[in-house]
């Protein structure tokens, strides 16, 4: 029977709806899904060699007759399966354990290849629980052993073995010529082979060399799609118009003359290049890329306070109403007795409709405000990548005249200069690496549990000498306890502390399951000083200033990625007082493992930039954003920090846009 692609694949024989679920978990739901389902690593399995030899080199694959078998019944109730296999020069005991049912399958005097390792406590030689396989004549029709063997990501009751069978069968039962999208210019400039012989190699290999060619391909189609998607946005800005907004440096004097400090030359750099964007005919698109504490806010507010000048309101938005209460706050103080209106929008603030041009400040609520003016200068987006691509484009494609607003993203994550490429490929970015003359570092500490005690009796007398001025954030992972993850809650910890160590202290508990009314009076209380230990969940990542805080405990570290992790340091070191992180680790954490490695490392680089790239290369790109944020490629083969790839698609991207072809109809038909 010949199969579809689009067939679904519980029509394939052994797949019944049991199976057809266990394959959806690893998001195979036809037969194309199948077939895209790639190898993550290969086992060269196709060299044969003797019984002696295999003796000597202590592994290999040996082609053999079984000559005996039987199960032995051992006193504590396991079942040792012992079979004797022999060649043409000698012969070897294997041994396989718990899996009396061999016995039957395996059938003596049949020939099988026999592919493992020899027991190194046994003085005897003896195979232990080789891979094997029936062997027919010649080694083209074997799937498991005898060949460059292909392994598969697998989830529970769904091995790499089922995986090649059914796979295996794909390619005797059906039509598995796939439509090449590519141009052949285009495969021919790039040395690229056709993506079905890419699809055959990339399952049945018989080199090397295969693979590298069926990766090469297949990871070019996905760092293609990707491209065609960077350059289709950015031609399609080239087509849209803004209102040319000439602010020079000098018209900003009045602002930042009224600040306590003077601005890095690094924020500088960036609003120069903001001023420049906005001089043009066409929307700016531009990243604000700066490290905690960087004063990311400050170039924001600049850009605004010059917009307003010129006549034109502006908009922030940010994703939680904590976040947007802090730049609500932060940006009034800044701009205070220099006469601009500042409105705060959230689910529980309405704006109202004002004459003069103003500052809008916001959560998404801004997207359902009737009363948003018109003609608005700039759109400003804090943490881009928790807003859907739809909500940005609805606020910035509201107005009904047909210009844009300019546009400005800030990310409270430092992002690597590789993650920049892919993220945010349509648009110019400015990075903020210095941080203002006057912030002490903070000064961290990877704390294994067994000193825990310790540390916060530590925390508790650092409190009591600075007579109660200095205050300290403890993270936990958890709201509750779950038997599902193993790691401390905030709500148990909270009573835990109270009633013993910190039992004399003022603590106050914060987490996402409190109302917004709730969490605002804490934190309001929290920077009065009502409180001196505040203990919370990640609810206080970003968008929490506390001018006293010094000191940050984060529990159970290891179920953080670092970049969060940074984001919870950034909470403290906000003055002139020297301040402490401590990282600590969970009961359950082996010392000399990477995880504490990756803790180590933290502890000892300050800045986000680096840390955020050693978790780019250590985990990928959901540990720098958090997991399955919009916008991150999910790639298969490609890797998403070669950016010689990357640039090499866009070239192609480009080249497919202008020369017409219908990239919507190519990008369909990619690998990926």
């Amino acid at each position: 029977m010949l199969f579809k692609l689009s067939d679904t694949v519980d029509q394939l024989p052994l797949v019944g709806g049991v199976k057809a679920k266990q394959l959806e978990k690893l998001g195979i739901n036809t037969i194309k899904d199948l077939l895209f389902h790639i190898p993550f690593r290969y086992k060269d399995t196709s060299n044969i060699i003797s019984i002696p030899q295999i003796k000597l080199e202590r592994e290999g694959t040996v082609l053999a007759t079984i000559k005996a078998i039987q199960n032995i019944y051992t006193r504590s109730r396991k079942v040792l399966t012992k079979a004797m296999i022999e060649d043409e020069m000698s012969e070897i005991e294997t041994v396989w354990f718990n899996q009396p049912y061999l016995t039957k399958s395996l059938k003596v005097g049949d020939r099988y290849l026999f592919e493992g390792r020899l027991n190194p406590k046994q003085t005897r030689p003896q195979l232990v629980s080789p891979t094997y396989e029936k062997y027919y004549d010649g080694l083209l029709s074997q799937k498991h052993v005898g060949r460059i063997t292909p392994f598969y990501p697998e989830t529970a009751n769904l091995t790499s073995k089922w995986l090649r069978n059914r796979i295996d069968y794909l390619f005797q039962n059906t039509d598995l010529t796939l439509e090449e999208p590519l141009p052949q210019n285009i495969s021919q400039d790039s040395k690229l082979i056709p993506v079905s012989e890419a699809i055959n190699l990339i399952h049945n290999p018989k080199s090397l060399e295969d693979i590298t060619q069926a990766r090469a391909r297949l990871g070019f189609d996905e760092m293609l799609a990707l491209a065609l998607q960077i350059e289709s946005q950015v031609q399609a800005q080239e087509g849209k118009k803004a209102n040319i907004i000439d602010i020079d440096f000098d018209t900003l004097f009045e602002f930042i003359s009224s600040l306590p400090y003077t601005l890095t030359d690094d924020q500088v750099h960036a609003i120069k290049d903001i001023l420049q964007d906005l001089s043009k005919p066409n929307p700016m698109r531009r990243l604000l890329n700066g490290d905690v504490g960087s004063g990311k806010t400050v170039v924001a507010a600049a850009v605004m306070y010059g917009i307003n000048k010129r006549g034109y309101p502006s908009i922030l938005m940010a994703p939680t109403s904590i976040l947007a209460r802090q730049h609500f706050k932060t940006i009034t103080e800044l701009l205070s007795g220099l006469d601009i209106d500042i409105q705060l929008c959230t689910s529980l603030e309405k704006i109202e409709q004002r004459k003069k041009p103003q500052i809008i400040i916001g959560t998404h609520a801004l997207l359902y405000q009737a009363e948003l003016p018109d003609n608005i200068g700039l759109v400003v987006v804090d943490e881009q990548h928790r807003f859907g691509v739809n909500q940005r484009k609805e606020l910035l494609e509201r107005d009904t005249n047909s210009l844009i607003p300019h546009y400005l993203s800030m990310t409270a994550t430092p992002i690597p200069r590789t993650l920049t490429n892919i993220l945010f490929g349509d648009m110019s970015v400015s990075f903020i690496h210095e941080l203002p003359k006057n912030r002490i570092p903070v000064k961290t500490f990877y704390v294994p549990y067994e000193k825990r005690e310790s540390c916060y009796s530590w925390l508790k007398e650092r409190i009591i000498k600075s007579g109660y001025k200095e205050q300290a954030f403890i993270i936990f992972p958890l709201v509750d306890e779950s038997e599902l993850v193993e790691a401390k809650s905030a709500k148990k910890e909270f009573e835990t502390l109270t009633s013993t160590v910190l039992k004399d202290m003022k603590v106050a508990l914060l987490h996402g399951q409190m109302k917004e009314k709730e969490k605002d009076e804490i934190l309001k209380d929290f920077k009065a000083g009502k409180y001196s230990i505040l203990i919370a969940t990640p609810v206080v990542e970003v968008g929490i200033d506390i001018p006293n805080a010094t000191i940050m405990v984060i529990e159970n570290s290891e179920r953080f990625g670092l970049a969060q992790l940074h984001q919870f340091r950034g909470r403290v070191g906000r003055n002139d007082m020297e301040s402490y992180c401590y990282v600590l680790a969970g009961e359950q954490v082996e010392q000399d493992s990477e995880t504490i490695q990756r803790l180590q490392y933290f502890s000892e680089h300050n800045s986000g930039f680096d840390v955020a790239e050693y978790d780019l290369q250590k985990r990928g790109p959901g540990e720098v954003f958090g997991v399955k944020q919009s916008g991150i490629p999910q790639f298969k083969i490609a890797s998403i920090t070669d950016i010689k790839l990357l640039l090499k698609c866009r070239e192609v991207a480009k080249k497919l846009i202008n020369s017409g072809y219908n990239t919507e109809e190519i990008s369909d038909k990619l690998f990926r």
